[in-house]
C-alpha cells in the first residue's frame, strides 16, 4: 500500500523530463557511518573524472559528519526539500543507498535525465529507476564504483577517505589499544567475554585499553571496562569527535560495525571481527592496516537481527585475536 501511493504521488507530481545538458550530479547517500564512508572512493572517482560538474550529497545527518570539508563534494544536503533539491536542476541522480522509503520517489521528482541504483534494494521501488543495475555479490565499495561507471566515470580511488582539520586533533597516550565490543545489530557481536580476555591479556603486555562505543552501549562498555583493570571509557562524543580520539590509537580491535570502515579511512591499524557477515562484501577492503578475521556463519539461513545469541562468533577465540594483535603491534 505505501509503494502504491508514493508511485501515484509521483505520477501526479512528476513533470515532463526536458534534457539537461549541464552536468549537475546528485548522489543520494541517507544511511549510517559504515555505508557513507563507503561511498568516498566513489565521490572522490567522481570528481576527478568531472572536474568541471557541479557535485552534491544529499545523505543523513552522521553522514553530513563524515562528509565534512569533503574536497569531491560542493554541496551537501540533509533532510532537504524537494522544492529545494528541484532548484538545483540535476541531470543524473545516482542511489548508492537509501534507508528511507522516500529517497527514491524524491528522485524520480527531480526531473533527471537519469536515476542510477542498484535492483533489490529500493523497497520494492525498482521501477522509479532509469538505469537500473543488477545486484552482484560485490563489496558494497566496489558496487558504489560500478553505479558511477554508468555515468562514464571512471575509478580514481578505491579507498576511504575522513578529512580531520588541525584544530580537531586531540591525544592519547602512546601504546592505546581501543576496544569496541558493541555493534547496533547484536547477531554481529563477538562475546563481550573474548573482548575482556583479549584487553586484559594486551594489557599484560603494556597495553593502554580504551573501551569504545555508542552512548546506547553504555552498559555494555561499563561491564567490558570493570572486568580490565585501569581500562578507559570513551566519552559521549560525536561523529568528529570520536573520529579524533580514533586517529590516535595503535589499534583498533572491533566487531563488523562503522568504526571499522572509520578507523581504516584515518589509515590506522584495526582488527575486525566476522561471522554472521561476510567481509568479501563489507569488510575491510584495500586497507593496508585493517584485518579481517573471519570465520562462515554456522547457520543457514541466518537469522540476523531475530538472532539471540551468535554462536557462529564463537568459532573464533580469543588467542586468535590476541596474537594478531601482538604481530601487528610487535609486542
Amino acid at each position: 500500500m505505501k509503494n502504491w501511493l508514493l508511485l501515484l504521488a509521483v505520477r501526479l507530481l512528476q513533470k515532463k523530463r526536458a534534457p539537461r545538458t549541464k552536468q549537475r550530479i546528485l548522489v543520494i547517500s541517507t544511511t549510517a557511518l559504515g555505508d557513507t564512508l563507503w561511498a568516498t572512493p566513489a565521490l572522490e572517482s567522481l570528481r576527478k573524472s568531472f572536474p568541471e560538474a557541479y557535485l552534491a550529497v544529499l545523505t543523513s545527518p552522521i553522514g553530513e559528519e563524515v562528509l565534512r570539508y569533503n574536497p569531491w563534494t560542493d554541496r551537501i544536503y540533509v533532510r532537504s526539500t524537494l522544492r529545494q533539491l528541484q532548484k538545483e536542476e540535476f541531470s543524473d541522480v545516482v542511489v548508492f543507498h537509501a534507508s528511507q522509503r522516500w529517497a527514491l520517489p524524491l528522485a524520480a521528482l527531480l526531473g533527471a535525465n537519469r536515476i542510477i541504483g542498484t535492483e533489490g534494494i529500493n523497497k520494492g521501488l525498482d521501477v522509479l529507476l532509469t538505469d537500473p543495475m543488477a545486484n552482484r555479490q560485490e563489496h558494497e565499495i566496489v558496487r558504489r564504483l560500478q553505479l558511477i561507471e554508468r555515468l562514464g566515470a571512471k575509478r580514481h580511488a578505491e579507498t576511504l577517505s575522513f578529512f580531520l582539520q588541525p584544530e580537531e586533533k586531540t591525544t592519547l597516550c602512546p601504546g592505546t589499544i581501543a576496544l569496541h565490543p558493541g555493534s547496533k545489530d547484536g547477531f554481529k557481536r563477538w562475546p563481550k567475554e573474548h573482548f575482556i580476555a583479549v584487553g586484559r591479556a594486551l594489557q599484560k603486555k603494556g597495553a593502554n585499553i580504551l573501551i569504545t562505543g555508542t552512548k546506547e552501549e553504555l552498559a555494555l562498555k561499563q561491564e567490558v571496562a570493570a572486568a580490565i583493570p585501569q581500562a578507559q571509557l570513551n566519552e559521549d562524543l560525536s561523529l568528529r569527535q570520536f573520529a579524533s580520539m580514533l586517529n590516535e590509537v595503535d589499534l583498533l580491535i572491533s566487531n563488523d560495525t562503522g568504526p571499522v570502515h572509520l578507523a581504516a579511512a584515518l589509515k590506522r591499524p584495526v582488527l575486525a571481527i566476522y561471522s554472521s557477515t561476510d567481509p568479501a562484501l563489507c569488510g575491510p577492503y584495500q586497507a593496508k592496516d585493517a584485518l579481517a578475521i573471519a570465520r562462515p556463519k554456522t547457520c543457514e539461513p541466518c537469522l540476523k537481527r531475530k538472532c539471540q545469541r551468535p554462536f557462529c562468533f564463537l568459532q573464533i577465540g580469543p588467542e586468535e585475536v590476541i596474537n594478531a594483535a601482538k604481530k601487528r603491534l610487535n609486542l
